[in-house]
């Protein structure tokens, strides 16, 4: 009995994790609190792309697949599911846009200098993204030192959203996420004020 309860317990833990996960508000939140600044915003649309999909072609370069499939494949596919996940159209929209990022990369990766190539545009990326969206623009650390795994995860699904809001798309989304965002934007100031006194 005790262990069917602890097993309930552990159960209905992942479950509030899992439910946590794929709570799109909840997540471009957390992503739009360390993005708030419309210049570092403009930076992530530019350059997370890149991220990934030299990541892809990170795994390609290595040579890295699973019953004939190419690695990138499955990379694009967790990412699509997960995006789906929270919110299934612009989740499907976006797992087209993973594909033809799979596809290429799978491409790319058999050209000469490939993988110096991919090293070069990725470093390039991360520094852009740090130093001036960050440290420039944002004034303030990324989220990845914060969470990691919300970070690499969110990074893409959270540039393809800001471009649906660009657009003009999803505005009740926009703004509720815009008064949640600057609520949080105003505590994180409250406690940096504390911290400084």
């Amino acid at each position: 009995l005790k262990l069917q309860f602890l097993y309930f317990i552990v159960k209905k833990h992942h479950f509030k994790i899992i439910m946590g996960l794929i709570d799109i508000e909840k997540q471009l939140a957390f992503y739009g609190e360390y993005h708030a600044n419309p210049m570092n915003q403009w930076v992530h649309i530019i350059f997370v792309p890149p991220i990934l999909w030299t990541a892809m072609v990170f795994v390609e370069c290595a040579e890295l697949e699973a019953f004939g499939v190419p690695g990138s494949w499955y990379v694009a596919a967790v990412y699509g599911i997960f995006y789906m996940l929270m919110d299934f159209v612009p989740g499907f929209v976006c797992s087209g846009i993973l594909a033809a990022m799979a596809a290429t990369s799978v491409m790319f990766a058999e050209q000469e200098n490939a993988l110096n190539i991919a090293i070069g545009v990725h470093i390039l990326s991360w520094v852009v993204q740090v130093g001036l969206g960050h440290g420039v623009f944002e004034g303030r650390a990324p989220s990845l030192l914060d969470s990691f795994f919300q970070s690499l995860m969110l990074a893409p699904f959270f540039v393809f959203m800001e471009c649906v809001f660009k657009l003009g798309f999803r505005k009740e989304q926009f703004e509720s996420l815009n008064n949640i965002v600057g609520k949080r934007i105003l505590e994180y100031r409250k406690q940096q004020a504390k911290k400084a006194n």
